[in-house]
């Protein structure tokens, strides 16, 4: 696999759910080469994809950022918390690397939130800034990470 794009958050708590958005209408362009998971949570049993692919981008939402950023993402110390259902993208990589070997790249991508109340719908600045990840994305599957 070449390119995998792990989407996560709670599409039940507005904003919350950008990540997932973004996967989610990343998957219904059909790219060739690209995989896609449209997640509420980084769980474990997603090493075993993050091994195969070359790439592999996180997007998820974030209230620590006031734009839609991208950085690269590395491995971290696991803990104890990482072989249950609470990850980051650093722990999974490290966690990758227990079951296969670690993609070449790894990027994130942070989209800002203002609204994390129950609901489904994405507020307007978080539905610009998912539209901006998208553009991300496909930056990436035109030309690759480049960190």
């Amino acid at each position: 696999m070449g390119l995998l794009i792990i989407g996560y958050g709670n599409d039940l708590r507005c904003d919350d759910g950008a990540g997932r958005a973004v996967a989610d209408r990343i998957e219904a362009m059909a790219l060739p080469g690209v995989e896609v998971r449209s997640v509420q949570q980084l769980a474990p049993e997603l090493t075993l994809d993050i091994a195969c692919a070359d790439t592999v981008v996180f997007v998820d939402a974030s209230i620590d950022v006031a734009e839609t950023t991208m950085a690269p993402a590395v491995p971290e110390p696991v803990s104890a918390s990482a072989t249950t259902h609470y990850n980051t993208p650093g722990s999974l990589l490290a966690l990758t690397e227990t079951v296969g070997r670690a993609p070449e790249h790894a990027v994130t991508i942070s989209i800002p939130v203002t609204e994390l109340c129950l609901g489904m719908e994405l507020t307007p600045m978080t539905e610009l800034a998912v539209a901006d990840a998208i553009t991300m994305v496909l930056d990436i599957v035109t030309h690759g990470a480049r960190f």
